[in-house]
Parts: C-alpha cells; structure tokens; sequence
C-alpha cells in the first residue's frame, strides 16, 4: 500500500470512529462541504468551520457553505457545514462527498460529582469541586484570537435567576450554564485570571478583592465568573469575542478607560447579573476618559442583563456596532430586567437592528435619554420606572435613522413623553416572563440591584474553600 492510500485509510477510519468529529460541533450533523449548496428547515442552527472552531448562523432553506454566509472562515483545510440535532439537510451539490451525516455525534448530560481534592495554581487556591448544574463537557479548542470554540450543553437547565434571552435554546445550546461542572478557582491577581480567562477549561473562577485589568482581558467560552464580597476590577474588563456560554456576576466594574465588558464577533448566551459599573468616585460627565460600559455588537445574540446597578457614566449600553452594520438584523437579541440606571446619562441601551426587551427596570436623573431605538432595531419598554427623565424613549437618534420602539405598562414620574413607531416584536414569541407592579420598582429594584445582594457560593453550588 503506498503512502497516499494508506493515509486516506486511516482517515476513513478515523470518521467512521468519530475521531474527526472535531469538524462539526457536539451534536451537529455534517450536511455539506465549503463550497456547496444545502437546504436545511426553517430557523436551523448551522455551524461553519472545522477543528473545533465554528461560525454560527440560522438558516432557512437553501444556502451555499462559504465564507459569505457565515462572514468568516477556518484557515488550514476545507470547512464544513453542519446543522444542530436532527434537524439534518440535504446537500444540492452533484459531485461526491464524505457521507459523513450519519455518524452524528449526541453529547450525554453528566450529572457533576463533587470532589474534594484541592490543588494550588500561583497564588489562587482551586478546587476541583463542581457545581450542582448540568452541563456537558467541553470540546472547545482555540486559535489565538482566531473563531468561536465550540462547547455543548446536553439538557441543561438555566440556573436560579436566569430568565430571557440567554436561558433559551439557540446555535447548539440549550441555555447558558457558564463553568457549571467545571474546576473552582480562587484568584487575586491579573496574572493567573489572564491565564484561567484565556484557557480553553470549563472554570468557575471566583474573584478575591481588586485586580487592576490593565485593559481588556480576554474571556473564552463556558465560564463562570463570580465575585467574592469586595471584588472589583478596575481599570478594564473583559473582552469576549466569538465565545458562549458565559455567566458574569456580583463584581463592581470600575473606571474602564474603554468598556467594562465588550461581547462581539458571533458571541452568544451570555449572562451578566448583580454585577455594578461605574467610572468611580470622580465624575466624567463628558465621557472624557471613559467610553461605554457596555458593548454588544456584530452578531452577537441571547444576551441577559439583570439585577445590575449603573452609575456614574454617561454612555451606558451599546448594542449595535454603527449604521452600516445591516449584518446584525436577526442577531443582538437581548434581555435587559430589573437593573438600576442611576443617574447614567445616556444608551440605556441604544439600539441598531437588533431585538431588545427592557421590562422592569429603574430610570433614574437619566438627563439625556432612556433608551432608543434606530436603524430599524425592534424594542419593546415594558412594565419599567422612569422618573426624571426628559426622554424616556427616542425614536431614531443623532444621524441613526428610526427603529420600532413598542412602550407599554410603564410609569412617568417627572418625565417626558415616549415616541413609539411600529410593532416591534413578541417577546412571549420567545420565552415566558413576569412582569412585576412597576410602581414598586423605586423600591425593589435598589434594594436587589448590583453587588452584595447573592451568596457567590450557593449561586455556584460550590463548597467554599
């Protein structure tokens, strides 16, 4: 047998052992190769790439497999299209190709067992205990700061808390579980939170006292996040881009030169609760040494932010990269309840293209505006608090043209009025939600928003160490 023969041989066997699965992300079936066309059902995720590195897009009926659909490609070899579960698809392409679609690879949901065994990483002790939730195991893989890795979450359930856009099924998850499952770790300085943020392992990384950012850190997929009682990073935050499955809370955000957390590039299910953001105890009105707080950009989707208390800031919440990024329309799909906007000034949030439910929240001294929809965005004002606010809602804003803004249920104290357009969209379409009397909002919504207001180990489900 010569050398060629013998290779595509073991490659043979390689795929029909699933050793090569790696092309297609945990529970995807392999219905085409770059360059050919598919038809696959209505609304079907479908992965883009190759070795454990993925871009993400849902598609209805025929599409080519090529770097145009999915606005990126895997370098090294020919990429694959893929489609989540058994929603399958069907190539259109005449020439021959691995039948490959049969060996579909189906993660199974481990329940996480505790363990008490501990080790030492620099100075931040870990534990290997998990957490009760039930995630899968990760299969994610990287390339510098190349494409999306890929993560599976079997028949996980959304933790405690969770509700909206990040706790529903989409792009091969079924909800976002961050580290759940994973190794505990404490830490106390840049260096080793660089090392765990930028690792490939599923983590549940529990923050102690104040680390200096330095800028922006970046933050791979499936982890948790978690502060201890004080902690606070100041001087950035964290990057995540082309990443899932992601839990950031109770953490103060303080003086970011540039954002605290900015999440783009095909990111999806990601959850940021009880966390606070400021600029810190000297005041920036003009935004002068401090950008936004908050950035969700170039199609990013299933987003949740709750239970966060903003200050000290003037641009707030950014979702929507600038007015030419048409690309975004069907992505950016975020929940934002129960926060305290107190006395931010401005993007609560600001919206391009995208889909946003903001229900249940406090507007509080906010002198520019609530929040605004242009570019076509789709925002539904539900059930929230506005007092002293001059302009609740704008419909369009500056050189961004209109987007469909639907208000209902909500409170005017000392405000002006809103501008409403259109129809927007049905949250319920998506998921099941509560909204609470938004007359107890000044109330409820200080008391329960920002740090201090959850135990970070119960919220874990991990023994403290």
């Amino acid at each position: 047998m010569n050398t060629k023969h013998l290779v595509l041989g073991l490659m043979a066997a390689a795929l029909s052992s699933g050793v090569l699965a790696a092309n297609r992300p945990s529970g995807y079936v392999t219905i085409t190769t770059e360059g050919k066309t598919a038809t696959v059902a209505a609304n079907t995720n479908v992965a883009f790439g190759r070795a454990d590195q993925f871009f993400y897009k849902v598609l209805s009926g025929s599409f080519t497999c090529n770097e145009a659909t999915f606005g990126g490609r895997i370098g090294g070899g020919v990429n694959e299209c893929s489609a989540s579960g058994s929603s399958g698809g069907s190539s259109s392409s005449s020439s021959s190709s691995s039948s490959s679609s049969s060996s579909s690879s189906s993660s199974s949901s481990s329940s996480s067992s505790s363990s008490s065994s501990s080790s030492s990483s620099g100075t931040g002790s870990s534990s290997s205990s998990s957490s009760s939730s039930s995630s899968s195991s990760s299969s994610s893989s990287s390339s510098g700061t190349g494409s999306s890795s890929s993560s599976s979450s079997s028949g996980g359930v959304p933790p405690a808390g969770l509700m909206g856009f990040a706790a529903i099924p989409a792009f091969g998850l079924d909800t976002t579980t961050g580290g759940a499952g994973g190794r505990a770790v404490k830490v106390n300085n840049l260096t080793d939170l660089r090392t765990l943020t930028d690792s490939n392992e599923r983590l549940v990384i529990f923050i102690d006292g104040t680390i200096n950012m330095g800028g922006m850190v970046p933050l791979r997929s499936d982890k948790t996040i978690m502060g201890l009682p004080g902690a606070k990073l100041t001087g950035g935050g964290f990057e995540i881009y082309k990443r899932q499955n992601i839990i950031i809370r109770n953490i103060t955000f303080e003086d970011a030169p540039d954002d605290s957390l900015k999440i783009n590039q095909n990111t999806h299910h990601v959850w940021v609760d009880h966390c606070t953001f400021t600029d810190g105890p000297v005041a920036d009105p003009e935004g002068t040494n401090h950008d936004g707080l908050f950035d969700i950009t170039r199609q990013t989707s299933h987003i949740t932010i709750s239970n966060n208390h903003f200050k000290n800031h003037n641009k707030t919440m950014l979702i929507g990269h600038s007015d030419s990024a048409s690309g975004d329309t069907g992505y950016l799909k975020t929940t934002i309840h129960n926060n305290f906007f107190d006395g931010t000034m401005s993007r609560h949030p600001r919206l391009r293209f995208g889909e946003v439910h903001v229900f249940n929240n406090y507007y509080l001294n906010n002198v520019t505006y609530g929040a605004t929809s242009t570019m076509e965005g789709k925002l539904v004002v539900e059930g929230n608090y506005f007092k002293n606010v001059p302009f609740p809602t704008l419909v369009g804003y500056a050189e961004s043209g209109p987007g469909d803004i639907v208000q209902r249920n909500n409170i005017l104290d000392n405000s002006g009025a809103f501008q409403t357009r259109g129809s927007a969209f049905d949250p319920a379409s998506y998921y099941t939600y509560t909204v609470a009397n938004p007359a107890s909002l000044p109330t409820t919504v200080p008391a329960n928003a920002g740090v201090g207001k959850i135990d970070p180990w119960a919220a874990t489900g991990v023994a403290p160490f």
